[in-house]
C-alpha cells in the first residue's frame, strides 16, 4: 500500500506521456468507425426504439449528467492546488485540467458548429429531429443550436476528464469507466444524442485529453532542460 502510493505520488510530481501504442490507435480507429457505422446506418433506428420505449428516468437523468460530476472534481483539484498544503502535488495537474477544459471546451463548440447535425428529438424552438420530423442530417457551419447534435458535448467533456483522471490515478479506474459508461447510457437512455454523436464525443475527448498530456510534458520538459543547460 505504501509503496502504491509513493508510485501515486511520483506520476503526480512528475507525469509521464501516454505513448500512442499499437493498441491505442487501434483502439481509436475502431470507435471511430464504429461512430461512422451508427451515423450511417443504426442513429435513427436506435433513436426510434429509444423514443417508443424509453421513459423519463432519474437513473438515466442522473448518468446524462456526469460531465457536471467530472468538472466539479476537476475545479475542486484546481482550488486545492493553491493551497501550499498541496501546491507542489498539484502543480501538474492543475496546469493539465486548465488545458484540457480549454481545448475540449473550444474543440465541443467548433465541432457541433463545423458537423451542423439534426437532432433525435425535438427539444425547444420546435427544432428539426428525426422522431418529429423524419429529419437527419448535416448542415455543415451552422450557428443555430438546431444542428448541434454531433459531437455529443456531454460524452466529449466526460471522456477528456475521465481519461485524464485515470492517467493521475489509475487506482480508481473502474470509476472513470463508470463515468465513461453512464454518459452513454444516461444520454442514449433519454434519447437526448444519437449513437455516433456518443461515439464520436468519446474519441474526441479521449484524444484531447491525450494530446493536451503529452504536448504540456513536452513542453515543460522542453522548458526545464533549456533551464538546466548553461548558456554560452
Amino acid at each position: 500500500m505504501k509503496f502504491a502510493k509513493q508510485q501515486a505520488m511520483s506520476h503526480l510530481l512528475s507525469p509521464t506521456p501516454i505513448s500512442f501504442s499499437p493498441v491505442i490507435i487501434s483502439a481509436y480507429l475502431l470507435a471511430g468507425m464504429a461512430a461512422l457505422l451508427s451515423v450511417i446506418y443504426f442513429d435513427r433506428s436506435i433513436a426510434e426504439f429509444m423514443h417508443q420505449h424509453s421513459q423519463s428516468n432519474l437513473m438515466f437523468e442522473g448518468f446524462s449528467k456526469i460531465p457536471l460530476l467530472l468538472e466539479i472534481l476537476a475545479a475542486t483539484i484546481v482550488l486545492m492546488s493553491f493551497n501550499k498544503r498541496y501546491q507542489t502535488r498539484l502543480f501538474h495537474i492543475r496546469r493539465i485540467i486548465i488545458l484540457v477544459a480549454i481545448f475540449a471546451s473550444s474543440i465541443r463548440v467548433g465541432a457541433k458548429i463545423i458537423f451542423g447535425r439534426t437532432w433525435p428529438e425535438t427539444w425547444t424552438d420546435d427544432n428539426l429531429s428525426w422522431i418529429s420530423h423524419g429529419v437527419e442530417s448535416f448542415h455543415p457551419f451552422s450557428l443555430s443550436n438546431s444542428f448541434h447534435s454531433f459531437p455529443s458535448g456531454h460524452a466529449l467533456l466526460t471522456f477528456a476528464f475521465a481519461s485524464l483522471f485515470w492517467h493521475f490515478a489509475p487506482r480508481f479506474r473502474l470509476f472513470w469507466i463508470f463515468c465513461m459508461a453512464a454518459v452513454i447510457i444516461g444520454q442514449l437512455g433519454q434519447n437526448y444524442h444519437y449513437l455516433g454523436d456518443l461515439l464520436a464525443g468519446a474519441v474526441i475527448g479521449t484524444l484531447v485529453s491525450q494530446l493536451t498530456i503529452n504536448g504540456y510534458i513536452h513542453f515543460f520538459q522542453a522548458q526545464k532542460k533549456a533551464q538546466t543547460e548553461p548558456s554560452h
